[in-house]
C-alpha cells in the first residue's frame, strides 16, 4: 500500500482535538436502542427507487431486548453484541443471544446481552485491561 508523502500524519494533539470535537456525536451514536431497531435499506431498480424499513421490537420474558439489530439485503439478521454471526430469522438470532449470554436472562435481570460482565468472570477479565507492574 503506497502512502502519500505529503499527507500529514496524525499527532497526539490532533487526535485529542478530533476526539474532543466529535465526542458528543460519538456518544449519541453509541446509545443503545431500547426495545426497537429500525433498519432502512435502499436500492434503485429499472428507474425506481426502493426503500425498505424493517423495524424490530424484541421482548424476552416480557422485557425489551437491548442492542442494535440489523438486516442485510438478503434478509439475514445480525445483532451487534455478536457481530460475527448472522441468522436466517430473528427468532433464531434471539435463541442464540440467550445461549451466548445466559446470565443476562436470569430471573430479575434486564435483558442487555454483553453488558452483564459482572456475572461472567471470563468476560470481565477479557474486558479489563491488565495493570502495569502487576504479575
Amino acid at each position: 500500500m503506497a502512502t502519500n508523502p505529503t499527507e500529514e500524519k496524525p499527532t497526539a494533539q490532533s487526535i485529542a482535538a478530533y476526539v474532543k470535537a466529535n465526542a458528543a456525536s460519538a456518544r449519541k451514536a453509541q446509545l443503545m436502542h431500547h426495545g426497537e431497531s429500525e433498519v432502512t435499506r435502499e436500492a434503485d431498480y429499472k428507474g425506481h427507487h426502493i426503500v425498505v424499513r424493517t423495524k424490530y421490537e424484541v421482548e424476552v420474558d416480557g422485557k425489551p431486548l437491548m442492542g442494535h439489530m440489523g438486516v442485510n439485503d438478503l434478509g439475514s439478521v445480525h445483532y451487534h453484541p455478536i457481530p460475527n454471526m448472522s441468522f436466517a430469522s430473528a427468532l433464531d438470532m434471539v435463541r442464540k443471544i440467550i445461549d451466548v449470554f445466559p446470565d443476562d436472562f436470569a430471573p430479575g435481570e434486564k435483558p442487555m446481552p454483553g453488558m452483564g460482565m459482572k456475572k461472567n468472570p471470563a468476560a470481565r477479565k477479557a474486558a479489563t485491561p491488565a495493570k502495569k507492574g502487576k504479575k
